[in-house]
């Protein structure tokens, strides 16, 4: 199990981390250790030098100098995970995808710009749990011209080309705060971006209502799905900004095209309907199984769903799960059995203010339950 830790206060021995799901009995607490290793993941203490922009971590760029980054940057002491939120587990490949920020973020007013983003890759074994080795496969930092705001990098989504290897692998990485979707080619090392106006937070839709108090996030587009691929191997990619309920499609068509990203004609980037008041959310996920999108929704405490063969509008929209628990659904994934998995956790406590979590309390909850029971009974469920 992979899993992360926020660099949100000082005092994180790791961001990316596991645990072998083997080693413990059901209803017991697994204790994490840093992933691939707690070495990686140390912060040198030359990082709080300098104040807030550390010059001496910046790199300088000359052309097509990140087609060949990972050339260089395989050697083992060149860099350090410094803050990784939404990790990517590749079964197809046993890979894991994870984006590093490169920025640590301890408060409002405290933050440290360290490193380039930088996206890494690392081999998952089958032996994993018993070595603890996981080789690097690849770490590629993201141009500087294209993004300005590194913290915004949190999620990737991988789009496998027809018949291709485990090289045949576009990816798509979503700044959230750059209002942004960088696309990488894995097999060529390039790298292009779309900005367009469909993935900025609608600012009427940026309070978020947690427990005693209200905070205003202006967050923009926070991650892309992949539907069902034509005869081409084309898909519809869904997506929407954080701050808003709205949702979009655009085919990876377009996405795939680097000379697109130049010079395209914006309606193709299409709304396809509204879920409603109140339905923001941050993390979607689509089920092939069931052609369903599930939603993580802050501020209606639920998780919601929609048949991509419906119109999409509020009566199509259907709820699988709703809790006052469900205080802030920050992730969503599924896995290869069929299981959708949703997490909260106190990121508007950790994001707005300068306090500490009382560890008295639970401040994070993993839920799970099958998807194709979920959707039973509700409109989602059209078979």
């Amino acid at each position: 199990m992979i899993t992360t830790v926020g660099r949100l206060r000082p005092g994180v021995p790791s961001t990316l981390n596991a645990f072998c799901l083997k080693d413990y009995e059901e209803g017991t607490s697994p204790h994490l250790w840093g992933f691939p290793n707690y070495e990686r993941n140390t912060l040198k203490a030359s990082f709080y030098n300098q104040g807030r922009v550390l010059a001496s971590f910046r790199k300088n760029y000359y052309p097509a100098y990140y087609n060949h980054i990972y050339a260089t940057y395989n050697r083992e002491n060149d860099y350090t995970i410094i803050n990784v939120y939404f990790p990517h587990v590749d079964e197809r490949c046993n890979r894991l995808f994870a984006l590093d920020t490169g920025y640590l973020r301890y408060s409002p007013t405290l933050s440290y710009d360290v490193q380039y983003p930088a996206l890494l890759v690392y081999g998952l074994p089958a032996n994993g749990c018993q070595t603890r080795n996981f080789p690097l496969i690849r770490r590629i930092e993201i141009p500087k011209h294209l993004w300005t705001l590194s913290l915004g990098f949190i999620t990737v989504t991988l789009d496998y080309q027809p018949k291709g290897s485990c090289e045949d692998v576009i990816l798509y990485i979503c700044n959230t705060l750059d209002n942004s979707l960088v696309v990488y080619d894995y097999k060529r090392g390039d790298f292009w971006s779309f900005v367009d106006d469909s993935m900025k937070p609608i600012l009427s839709q940026t309070a978020v209502y947690f427990k005693t108090f209200t905070f205003y996030v202006p967050l923009g587009l926070s991650n892309i799905v992949l539907g069902y691929p034509d005869k081409n191997g084309d898909r519809n990619a869904y997506y929407g900004p954080a701050a808003s309920s709205v949702e979009y499609v655009v085919t990876t068509k377009l996405l795939k095209n680097k000379r697109a990203a130049y010079k395209y004609n914006r309606e193709y980037f299409t709304p396809i309907g509204y879920r409603g008041c109140g339905a923001e959310r941050f993390k979607q996920v689509f089920d092939p199984e069931t052609g369903v999108i599930f939603f993580g929704e802050a501020n209606s405490h639920r998780i919601s769903c929609w048949n991509t063969r419906l119109p999409f509008n509020p009566d199509t929209i259907g709820v699988v799960f709703e809790s006052d628990l469900l205080l802030y659904p920050a992730d969503m994934f599924l896995d290869t059995e069929g299981f959708l998995w949703f997490l909260t956790d106190q990121l508007p406590i950790m994001y707005n203010t300068a306090d500490f979590l009382d560890t008295s309390e639970i401040n994070s909850r993993l839920f799970r339950v099958n998807a194709f029971e979920a959707i039973k009974g509700t409109i989602c469920d059209i078979d």
